[in-house]
């Protein structure tokens, strides 16, 4: 097994694991709360579960090349150009991610310096760290598909 795959694999398994936690812990809240009860800090932990659940199927839709993407220009242009139209479409997408990525860093560095906590002793950096790395993730993963589209991140 190749290292690619291998980390598709962890992936998936987080990916996996995390959509279970989320759905074990939100049904968990709400028996507690039927019975008059609830555990404080889950809400926030929910929510940031959520973000990270988010990200991380982002991350394996763009390895799937099943991700949001609007190109009929670029699929009628491909029949006169050929992969040309694509690649520029990557090449935006993969603008946009690096941007989404600072921005998001920037924004992780503020929360850093805050020092506020997100739930339990959690702060609020690390529960949205997850936005600068997948960003990051994401634009690597268009500028290969750019770059080499026939081996870059095949659909498996």
């Amino acid at each position: 097994m190749s290292l690619r795959q291998r980390l598709h694999r962890i992936e998936d398994l987080v990916l996996a694991v995390m959509g279970i936690g989320l759905l074990l812990l939100a049904g968990l809240q709400v028996c507690l709360r039927a019975f008059g009860g609830g555990v404080e800090w889950f809400d926030p932990l929910l929510r940031t579960m959520t973000l990270w659940l988010a990200m991380l199927g982002a991350l394996v839709a763009t390895r799937e090349g099943r991700h949001l993407h609007i190109d009929l220009l670029a699929r009628r242009l491909a029949e006169r150009f050929g992969a040309w139209p694509g690649r520029l479409v990557l090449l935006f997408s993969t603008a946009v991610c690096v941007v989404l990525a600072q921005a998001s860093y920037e924004l992780v560095k503020l929360e850093y310096e805050g020092g506020a906590a997100a739930f339990a002793a959690v702060p609020n950096w690390l529960a949205m760290a997850i936005l600068p790395l997948a960003f990051a993730w994401m634009a690597l993963r268009f500028a290969l598909q750019m770059i080499w589209p026939a081996t870059a991140e095949p659909h498996a």
